[in-house]
């Protein structure tokens, strides 16, 4: 291998490891979830709806309880029916999914 091609190796792989970091969406940390009793929702029953827009999914839903926001979806939440609806566009990832889903546990 010259030297030309292990600078660009060192260049790409440069550029992934930056790339992997900034992004929101690969954030693949370990976490425990809440305790049941700090729950909202101690078992929610969860749909999830992909979509253009969201937010305004989210915004116009009822009945709902409270909503969260991130930038690639939402999620909102009824107490009563003991219901989660994660709402994303088709660039999502488990990541991401997993915060969304830990706000409605959370009810906020």
């Amino acid at each position: 291998m010259t030297a030309i091609d292990k600078l660009k190796c060192m260049v790409v792989a440069a550029l992934w490891a930056g790339t992997a970091t900034a992004d929101p969406l690969m954030d693949f940390s370990m976490f425990n979830p809440p305790e049941v009793s700090q729950r909202k929702i101690a078992e929610p029953m969860v749909s999830w709806l992909i979509r253009s827009s969201p937010e305004a999914v989210c915004t116009q839903a009822q009945p709902k309880d409270g909503l969260a926001r991130r930038p690639e979806g939402c999620v909102y939440w009824h107490l009563a029916s003991a219901r989660c609806t994660i709402v994303t566009t088709t660039h999502t990832s488990h990541s991401q999914l997993g915060h969304l889903f830990l706000h409605c546990l959370q009810g906020r």
